[in-house]
């Protein structure tokens, strides 16, 4: 039995070993069998190149079409530039020739060709062909002639250059002194005007000004130029400021003192001499009381101040003798404060006060309240003093010298008066005679015989002129 065992177990391992051949037969058939995606690239391999090479050339094209948009594009730029460069090179050379054609009218002068200049200019102005500071000058050379025809063109000009309308604008006698003489000096400028023009158009602008923007405000911010020539830019402002105030647009005004020192100088010097004559109610009366005590406090702070050198504070006394008048008592105060000072601050004051009174250049109706409102307590305050400054003394006595006397009819001015120079006779006899008595008469007698240098300026002896038209800046 074992041995038929071990015989049929022989016979059957070849079986076995035949069927596991066979099972790595079928299992290397199924290893070489292709995936779906290898069995459709197998498939469709065509049309996958097909798809591939039409992919890669649709890129390709779309790439090439829009370099080739951008080149285009550029193009057009480039001759959209060369187009406008020849308009404006054309347009160049066609305002040369038109320039050309009416430089000669342009330059002609004298009353005969103002229509003529006006109608040109103002032409040539609208269409933005001259240059605004060529367009200005030629406007301030019409306004000779014609002032009107001058504010026409002004008012067309866009960009206009205010400096040379500043440079333009020239005081008449009354504007700088308050009075009018039938001297030379008050003849030197026949284009008043022009003048009252010009300070029309700086109002309508400054109407139409919005802060940040380009206007006549522009003037007032370099604090500097302010000081060199405050009487040109007071007048030149006053229209636009006194119209503001008779308004009460007290927003505005603020709003135009904000813009900077300078503008806020050029305001208190103008609104001080600009008091209502109307009976108004008492809340209105309140409110301006206010406002011009405001204008007064800062005034006079910066009358005192550092930043308003010795010169600058000659200018503003200069100013403010002119209006003192008009600004019923506002002045009072600050120009006391500065001639009760040492002469290394009201030196320059000092100088163009004692050239002024010494050749008339005061009128009498700001004179005599300057008189006794300013020169006379002031004295009378400092001999009063313990250790009084003697150089100041000498140079408030010499003003005095040059000063009328009160009349008999001007009892309290004439009481104060004699006051204060007894006091100073008794002070020092010696000082009361060098200071005031031989000033007094030294003076009268070169009023008398001016100095050749002087007899331009001396208005002493002469006439009022009346006829010479001295236009309010406050009139349209």
């Amino acid at each position: 039995m074992a041995v038929v065992s071990d015989e049929a177990t022989k016979k059957r391992e070849p079986e076995a070993d035949g069927d596991e051949g066979e099972g790595e037969e079928e299992k290397g058939k199924d290893k070489e069998k292709p995936s779906r995606l290898g069995k459709f690239i197998q498939t469709y391999h065509g049309f996958l190149s097909t798809f591939v090479i039409g992919a890669a050339g649709l890129i390709a094209t779309s790439i090439w079409q829009y370099k080739q948009s951008e080149i285009a594009t550029r193009q057009a730029e480039s001759q959209q530039k060369i187009a406008a460069t020849q308009a404006e090179n054309s347009w160049r050379i066609e305002r040369a020739e038109i320039l050309s054609k009416n430089l000669q009218v342009l330059a002609s002068h004298g009353g005969a060709t103002v229509d003529q200049r006006y109608g040109v200019l103002l032409s040539l102005t609208r269409g933005n062909i001259l240059d605004p500071e060529l367009a200005v000058s030629y406007a301030l050379e019409l306004g000779k002639d014609n002032p009107e025809d001058m504010k026409s063109v002004l008012e067309s000009t866009a960009d206009k250059s205010y400096g040379q309308l500043a440079q333009a604008f020239v005081l008449t006698c009354d504007q700088r002194f308050g009075l009018t003489r039938d001297v030379p000096l008050c003849k030197s400028d026949p284009h008043v005007g022009r003048s009252a023009a010009i300070a029309q158009v700086i109002a309508d602008d400054m109407g139409d000004w919005q802060p940040g923007a380009h206007g006549p405000v522009d003037l007032l911010h370099d604090e500097r130029q302010v000081q060199n020539q405050p009487a040109r830019l007071a007048w030149l402002f006053q229209p636009y400021l006194i119209d503001l105030y008779e308004r009460r647009q007290w927003d505005e005004l603020d709003r135009f003192q904000k813009q900077s020192t300078g503008a806020h100088l050029i305001s208190s010097l103008v609104l001080a001499a600009a008091h209502e004559g109307d009976l108004v109610t008492s809340a209105e009366a309140t409110r301006l009381e206010k406002f011009h005590a405001d204008q007064r406090k800062w005034l006079t702070a910066y009358l005192l101040s550092p930043r308003c050198e010795a010169e600058c504070k000659g200018k503003l006394v200069d100013v403010m003798v002119s209006g003192y008048e008009e600004s019923m008592g506002d002045y009072d105060e600050p120009l006391r404060q500065l001639l009760a000072r040492t002469r290394a601050e009201n030196g320059p004051a000092i100088a163009r006060l004692h050239a002024r009174l010494l050749w008339c250049q005061v009128d009498a109706g700001d004179l005599l309240p300057f008189r006794d409102h300013v020169l006379v307590p002031v004295l009378a305050s400092l001999l009063a003093q313990p250790k009084p400054d003697t150089t100041t003394i000498d140079d408030l006595a010499g003003l005095l010298a040059l000063a009328p006397q009160p009349t008999p009819a001007e009892a309290a001015p004439l009481a104060a008066w004699k006051g204060a120079l007894d006091r100073l006779h008794k002070v020092s006899a010696d000082r009361w005679q060098r200071a005031f008595g031989s000033r007094r008469a030294s003076a009268d007698h070169e009023r008398a015989n001016p100095p050749r240098g002087f007899r331009q300026q001396s208005f002493c002896n002469a006439a009022e002129l009346v006829d010479t038209p001295t236009p309010s800046m406050t009139d349209e």
